[in-house]
């Protein structure tokens, strides 16, 4: 079921549930790990460590996505993107440094 996942946010329409194409993608990451063994309930770690990261971005651009300047929201969006491209690599770099330490137990 989609709505065990609790990472997926759906529209809804006409009583119907839309789903994005994000939400597809993530309800396919979802349905690849569910095979490992991990159920539902242990997804929200997923989400909780992901609305941190980007909540934290989201400070650091705040002010300038707020301007009237249409140019220094623009910069502002591109710099909430290069961030948010090198936090993915940073999250990743320290999850396989803690995942190779484990396997060196």
């Amino acid at each position: 079921q989609l709505e065990d996942f609790s990472l997926l946010a759906p529209r809804i329409q006409g009583g119907e549930r839309l789903y994005s194409e994000s939400d597809a993608d993530i309800a396919h990451a979802c349905a690849q790990i569910a095979r490992h063994g991990i159920d539902a309930r242990h997804l929200r770690a997923f989400r909780t460590a992901a609305g941190r990261q980007s909540a934290l971005l989201e400070q650091v651009v705040a002010p300038a996505l707020r301007s009237r300047s249409l140019e220094r929201r623009a910069a502002a969006l591109e710099d909430l993107e290069s961030l948010a491209d090198v936090a993915q690599e940073l999250a990743q770099l320290l999850l396989m440094r803690d995942l190779r330490e484990v396997a060196d137990r």
